[in-house]
């Protein structure tokens, strides 16, 4: 069956610094992120009307999902009556701070762009992408970047990263309204942003997180025992560590012996990708 093929990676906070809050609630933020190659996988293929067919991985309401919500977006905004069977097998996990749904919405809009013949710009397509949540321009453009304001501010990130990340998402999953509320409770006062990145893993969110699932720290405690720098994504609940080769990290995947589901993943150029 003819269609576009392609894959939506996830992705890590390397940094999360909290530098304020807008009057409408809404919190600022500076963060580096960096796309990694545990992915979900997508088949777009040419039908009428928009349907939905999701494998693997818990995916929640359908009317909540974002790949939908990101079709049913694009095809409205082109004024056009075309539609799609959009296939889509879940590998990363939801609810963990690695931005599945996300990255979903970024593939599925470059995937129709190209299955549609639309030609859009990626520009014109991350706009589009802030409407339905502030990390999907990210998934669009180049990894690793900056991100700024609510997210939706973006610029390449000129650093070294590390070769490959062992990741691990225990069995819960950390919402990310009710952490950044744990924060607000906390009192925990606003960082300064920073230049550059000097490879220190560092996440605001840590505390309030923590303070919702008191069970990260002994996940974090088996972690650093790893020997590699430790952090969190996004709002958790997924931990991970750095290493200096994938070798090291799938060895150290094999030292654990944990709840949970743990990969072995690499950063990408770009958070998706077409395959044949």
């Amino acid at each position: 069956m003819a269609g576009v093929r392609g894959l939506a990676y996830a992705k890590l906070n390397l940094v999360l610094r909290v530098v304020g809050r807008r009057r409408d609630g809404y919190h600022l933020v500076q963060t580096l992120l960096c796309a990694v190659d545990l992915a979900d996988e997508l088949l777009l293929t040419d039908q009428r009307g928009l349907e939905l067919v999701v494998e693997g991985e818990e995916a929640g309401p359908e009317e909540d999902n974002l790949a939908l919500r990101a079709a049913r977006l694009l095809r409205e905004h082109t004024g056009g009556g075309r539609g799609a069977l959009i296939r889509l097998s879940k590998r990363i996990p939801a609810g963990a701070g690695l931005g599945g749904g996300s990255s979903d919405a970024a593939a599925v809009l470059a995937g129709l762009n190209r299955l549609w013949g639309l030609g859009l710009p990626l520009e014109e397509l991350g706009a589009l992408g802030a409407t339905l949540g502030a990390d999907v321009p990210f998934f669009l453009g180049p990894s690793p970047a900056w991100a700024e304001g609510i997210g939706e501010r973006l610029r390449p990130a000129q650093v070294d990263l590390p070769a490959a990340f062992l990741i691990v998402v225990p069995p819960f999953r950390c919402p990310t309204g009710e952490v950044y509320r744990a924060y607000d409770r906390l009192g925990v006062p606003y960082s300064s942003p920073a230049p550059g990145w000097e490879g220190e893993l560092e996440n605001d969110l840590w505390p309030a997180a923590l303070a919702l699932h008191p069970q990260l720290l002994a996940l974090r405690d088996r972690l650093e025992e790893l020997e590699g720098p430790v952090g969190m994504t996004g709002s958790g609940s997924a931990l991970f560590c750095a290493f200096p080769s994938e070798e090291e990290a799938r060895l150290a995947a094999r030292r654990l012996h944990l709840r949970g589901k743990v990969f072995v993943a690499r950063p990408v150029a770009r958070g998706y990708k077409f395959v044949a």
